[in-house]
C-alpha cells in the first residue's frame, strides 16, 4: 500500500495527548517539524488511515466530511509518496 507524506499543523486548542491517541489509533507516523512558527509537522500513512485520522481529529484545517474532499488535499498538499 502507498503511504503518503504530508503536513499537519496542531493548533494551540488541540490536545497534544488526544492527538497522540489519535496518531496510533489510526498507524499514522508523526516525523520532522517543518515549521516551529505554524507548529507544523509532517505525518504519513495509507489514504484510509490519513481520512480516519482527519476525520476524527476535527483539526482546523481539515474540517472535512467527505472522503474525497481527504484524498484530494492529500493530493494537493503531500511531500512524498511511498509505494
Amino acid at each position: 500500500m502507498t503511504k503518503y507524506i504530508i503536513p499537519f499543523t496542531f493548533t494551540k486548542d488541540m490536545n497534544a495527548a488526544e492527538i497522540c491517541k489519535l496518531l496510533a489509533k489510526h498507524n499514522i507516523n508523526i516525523g520532522t517539524q517543518t515549521s516551529y512558527t505554524k507548529n507544523e509537522y509532517l505525518i504519513s500513512g495509507t489514504m484510509e488511515n490519513l481520512i480516519g485520522f482527519f476525520k476524527d481529529s476535527g483539526s482546523p484545517t481539515m474540517k472535512l466530511v467527505m472522503a474525497e474532499q481527504i484524498r484530494d488535499h492529500v493530493y494537493e498538499n503531500q511531500v512524498a509518496a511511498i509505494a
